[in-house]
């Protein structure tokens, strides 16, 4: 059934691409029409988060309070609360101390956007949109914290392709984008991501990581699947229209078959 929403007209639409991580591209449906990129974005937050602790400027034991009220970016505009439907129930009470590093997992493993918007106070949205320049991305934007209404009706949004998400994940997967340690910290998160949809038909004992997104009429995913490094395989699928158990369907067809032509077993 069509589904619309603040970012979907209700027209059905599927674009993806499946590549190697080095770079070969082996299959793609138009991989460059644009999508409002809900939580997909989170990967360029991990990715600066990561650079930080790479640079010294985090630590993964640093403390910081929980809470889901935040300022907003537009001038002027009140402090928000994360919307309702949107909170976190495994974060803890606001003005709760906990390592930073818990944060971080929350934000890939639970997608937490509260999680996030706390990151992304630490690392600021700058350091967000070089991680995705640096990786290729330059169509893609992490554009406000969530739940910032204020800044969203000024036309500050999460922008991506198919295409950008696939150039994202493989720049994470080849270790173009962080030191050895924080690429391997970074993809032992998304292997725990609980949301598995492109990996769903995974053969066991193959190692995968994705990161999925979704609001009303919208449901991407990207992923890897095998070894990380050049010859992992890549898939990014952005949907738009679909409600969300045809999105999800539609992912985990595209994720087996991509994993079946691969030949991974």
């Amino acid at each position: 059934m069509p589904a619309t929403g603040t970012h979907s007209d209700g027209v059905p639409v599927v674009a993806y691409q499946v590549r190697r991580a080095g770079g070969e591209v082996l299959a793609a449906r138009d991989a460059d029409a644009p999508f409002y990129a809900a939580s997909t974005v989170k990967l360029a937050v991990l990715v600066a988060a990561a650079r930080a602790l790479d640079a010294g400027a985090l630590t993964l034991d640093q403390e910081v309070a929980s809470t889901d009220t935040f300022r907003s970016q537009v001038p002027g505009a009140p402090d928000y609360r994360i919307e309702p439907d949107d909170l976190d129930p495994g974060m803890p009470p606001p003005g709760t101390v906990l390592p930073v590093g818990l944060v971080i997992e929350r934000m890939i493993v639970v997608s937490s956007n509260e999680a996030t918007n706390m990151v992304i106070d630490l690392v600021g949205l700058d350091a967000c949109n070089r991680a995705l320049a640096d990786a290729g991305a330059g169509a893609s934007v992490v554009g406000r914290k969530y739940s910032d209404l204020a800044a969203e009706a000024r036309g500050d949004s999460h922008r991506t392709t198919a295409a950008d998400l696939a150039a994202l994940m493989s720049a994470v997967v080849t270790g173009e984008l962080a030191g050895p340690e924080r690429t391997l910290w970074m993809i032992d998160l998304l292997a725990r991501q609980s949301d598995r949809q492109l990996t769903a038909a995974v053969p066991e004992g193959v190692p995968y990581g994705s990161k999925s997104g979704w609001v009303d009429g919208i449901r991407h995913d990207v992923a890897f699947v095998g070894t990380p490094g050049p010859d992992a395989l890549v898939v990014a699928v952005c949907t738009r229209g679909y409600d969300e158990a045809h999105a999800e369907e539609a992912l985990r067809a595209l994720g087996s078959l991509a994993v079946t032509l691969a030949g991974i077993r």
